[in-house]
């Protein structure tokens, strides 16, 4: 009887142990599956972030673009209307010049 009982012992603390190695096993392959995930989430997180930093340079990039193009119209825009504005102005300054370079001196009032 002792032995019946010293045999039913082993099987329970071999059992358990089976449970215990089965326990592991399941852990082993949830942590695996944890990291893995994890792993794919930082990837994936990662290339969303060098996504959203590009699509911002190139926003920024664009902004500065526009900003140049529309500085470069206002500069010339207002070149043209200084060029207008002293046109004629400009033209009596030059009909002068000549008028001094071609005139002879007696005829010069």
């Amino acid at each position: 009887m002792q032995k019946v009982v010293l045999d039913e012992i082993i099987k329970a603390e071999k059992a358990a142990e089976d449970i215990i190695q089965q326990a592991r096993e399941k852990a082993a392959e949830i942590i695996a599956a944890a990291e893995a995930e994890y792993n794919q989430t930082m990837v994936l997180a990662k290339e969303e972030s060098q996504k959203k930093v590009l699509d911002s340079v190139t926003s920024a990039k664009q902004k500065a673009e526009n900003k140049l193009a529309d500085a470069v119209k206002e500069a010339e825009d207002e070149n043209l209307v200084f060029l207008e504005k002293s046109y004629e102005k400009s033209e009596e300054i030059a009909d002068s010049i000549v008028e001094m370079l071609v005139k002879p001196e007696y005829e010069k009032e």
